[in-house]
């Protein structure tokens, strides 16, 4: 590790490069014996843990740790360049897909944005590490389908009447085995009536990009995330539609957690705390309705901020 973080200087930029390359090269070299992967991710963390409290950091930087879909669907750049230039502060974003609470009790952040359902939230505050986390804003999952729409969803007014008719009419159903998703579906069937899965209904341990494959390849309908599915279809081209994306359910929260600097004495406070302001303010709340990805006239993000 010393050897592959031998240019380290102490910046946070530095610091989530080297660890994200520690984490690749122990995934990819011991990616099944869980005991040594566990051993060594511990000391990663803790060896960097030590370089970033021998560093003192910028005071004008707010270090954002969030995990990926803010970040990979433009939001984060269509919201922050505003708040650089508002408060003076520039933030550095650090992208992370899992371990993101793991980085901030190490004092490499000042705010971190996650699902508010993440699993690692509720222990990171009540043990001190995190204030209580604040709402900002939600993504969401949409319900994808053949373009010829043999259910006739695509004017269902949610998802429950959207299920129904898929049951209804015996149309292929592809189960999303993410966990996330796989939650909506059960409220979803609950809403219906609790239709007969019958034929109709594929479960098959099929998560993400190998539902939507095999949804595409039946005629089926399946639901996932709209971002995933957008980066996806990119280089894929199903032949999928997103039918449906208006129901509530299909929302998934996000919030903002200032790392307690009772545990991690160099966090920016202040910065960590104008920027947690900032996106939970009237304006910026207003502006996340605005935002769009490319070539879609639907809107995605919704505002989530609270003040009660």
């Amino acid at each position: 590790m010393a050897a592959i973080c031998a240019n380290f200087h102490g910046s946070f930029g530095d610091f989530s490069y080297c660890y994200s390359i520690v984490i690749s090269l122990i995934q990819s070299d011991v990616g099944k014996e869980n005991v040594r992967v566990h051993s060594y991710l511990s000391i990663a963390v803790l060896y960097f843990a030590g370089l970033q409290l021998l560093a003192q950091p910028d005071p004008t930087v707010v270090r954002l740790a969030t995990v990926m879909v803010p970040a990979s669907s433009g939001l984060l750049d269509y919201l922050l360049p505003d708040f650089e230039k508002q408060s003076g502060y520039r933030v550095q974003v650090f992208v992370t897909t899992q371990d993101i609470y793991t980085v901030a009790r190490s004092g490499a952040a000042d705010l971190v944005i996650s699902h508010y359902g993440f699993p690692d939230v509720e222990p990171f505050v009540l043990e001190g590490w995190g204030q209580w986390p604040h709402p900002i804003f939600a993504s969401q999952s949409v319900l994808l389908g053949p373009p010829d729409d043999p259910a006739h969803v695509r004017d269902a007014p949610n998802t429950a009447e959207a299920f129904r008719r898929i049951a209804e009419t015996q149309s292929t159903f592809v189960a999303n085995s993410d966990v996330n998703v796989k939650y909506v579906v059960d409220v979803t069937w609950e809403s219906a009536g609790r239709p007969e899965l019958g034929n109709w209904y594929r479960d098959m341990d099929l998560e993400g990009p190998e539902a939507a494959d095999y949804a595409a390849a039946v005629g089926g309908y399946t639901f996932w995330g709209i971002d995933p599915f957008l980066k996806y279809q990119a280089g894929h081209h199903l032949n999928l539609d997103i039918l449906l994306s208006s129901d509530p359910l299909l929302q998934r929260i996000m919030a903002c957690i200032v790392v307690n600097p009772k545990t991690s004495p160099l966090v920016n406070v202040p910065g960590a705390t104008a920027l947690q302001q900032y996106l939970t303010s009237p304006a910026t709340q207003a502006r996340i309705r605005t935002f769009r990805y490319p070539n879609l006239t639907q809107q995605f993000w919704w505002p989530s901020g609270q003040h009660n």
